[in-house]
């Protein structure tokens, strides 16, 4: 037998949402543009995965997820990163100083 993998999931249902540890999923369900902080990588700690996943089904032409780094940290670099289209989702790990999309 083989166990599943139980981690904690977080729904959005809110335009702005702060993640916090111990998130490791959160299910943005509001079909309006979403604003998700994404907290300092030292926070989540080295090895940290984090997945953000668009849940609406027919997100309105023009309405994205924004993910913003806390201030002094980056996510691939940059200190946003937009997710578009339909139901996209994007998986980050924290290496103690930035994330990186995987």
């Amino acid at each position: 037998t083989v166990g599943g993998l139980n981690v904690l999931y977080e729904p959005v249902t809110t335009t702005s949402y702060t993640a916090s540890t111990p998130t490791y999923i959160l299910g943005v369900q509001n079909s309006n543009n979403v604003q998700i902080l994404i907290p300092s990588a030292s926070t989540y700690n080295s090895g940290a995965i984090l997945l953000v996943k668009d849940e609406v089904t027919s997100r309105p032409g023009g309405n994205n997820i924004i993910l913003t780094a806390s201030t002094g940290y980056t996510i691939d670099g940059g200190t946003s990163y937009i997710l578009t289209g339909t139901m996209p989702a994007i998986s980050l790990y924290s290496n103690g100083a930035n994330w990186f999309v995987f």
